[in-house]
């Protein structure tokens, strides 16, 4: 069970939303870039580290609008 939860939490939610938030909030500063750049580039230890604490941010922060909008719906 903790391996599930590691592999869905750590690499897929994490990764992949570090990954898209970073490549489009560059693309606003770098209309050429690719995100295959991000990718080739992200086969460093920094690059997926840098992937995995947006990720978290991220996570952490539709949780918490999520859990806002649910109580101000006064479903909780």
């Amino acid at each position: 069970m903790e391996a599930l939860f590691e592999i869905i939490f750590g690499r897929i939610i994490t990764q992949y939303l570090g990954l898209n938030v970073r490549y489009y909030f560059l693309k606003i500063f770098d209309k050429n870039l690719k995100k295959q750049d991000i990718v080739t580039s992200s086969k460093s230890l920094e690059q997926g580290f840098y992937n995995s604490f947006i990720g978290l941010i991220v996570f952490c922060l539709l949780l918490i609008v999520i859990a806002y909008m649910f109580y101000k719906l006064d479903l909780l």
